[in-house]
């Protein structure tokens, strides 16, 4: 068919103006072309970061993850590995790192992470996801201080749908992981 097609994959989203990676010409994705052929609709992402936090922007596109972290005080949540993949915070105290580290704030960087993949989208507020037609899996393995190589690898493996000792088979294996 011949027609004429006109570009409408511009979300409504308030700081969508703010996110220049998703549309600048020089350095961007150009994820509003590519919004015009799909959204990320059936795809789910499993995030591998510090978690997530409860987030109107969010809420619709989360499904259920885990929480890899076995120390409990790199877990920072007083407890080691659960069904709960929400981010406690990754702060530390001076000294806690390191000898002579400074003090950290939280970085909240997974709910961040989860928010580039799949913000809601054209709901008028807040952030446009970059396939936001796809649902986030939180997989929490970063902490206080970081997260160790042994929780970051049965995650991944978990994550696919492979099967961890002492883990709950994951429902829903995934086929893309990010962990930036």
């Amino acid at each position: 068919v011949d027609k004429l097609n006109k570009p409408f994959g511009t979300p409504n989203d308030s700081n969508y103006s703010k996110q220049w990676g998703f549309n600048s010409t020089t350095a961007g994705i150009r994820a509003d072309q590519a919004w015009d052929l799909g959204n990320g609709s059936g795809v789910v992402v499993a995030v591998l970061d510090t978690g997530f936090t409860d987030h109107s922007d969010l809420a619709a596109n989360i499904i259920a993850g885990y929480d890899f972290i076995k120390d409990t005080t790199e877990a920072n949540d007083g407890n080691g590995r659960d069904a709960d993949a929400h981010d406690p915070g990754d702060w530390a105290p001076a000294g806690a790192c390191e000898a002579g580290s400074a003090a950290e704030n939280s970085s909240w960087h997974g709910t961040h992470v989860a928010g580039t993949v799949a913000a809601v989208t054209n709901n008028s507020k807040g952030v446009a996801g970059t396939a936001y037609g796809a649902k986030v899996m939180p997989v929490r393995v970063l902490g206080r201080c970081g997260g160790s190589s042994s929780d970051i690898a049965d995650a991944i493996f978990w994550a696919a749908g492979g099967t961890v000792a002492g883990v709950p088979n994951n429902a829903n294996p995934v086929e893309v992981i990010n962990m930036s």
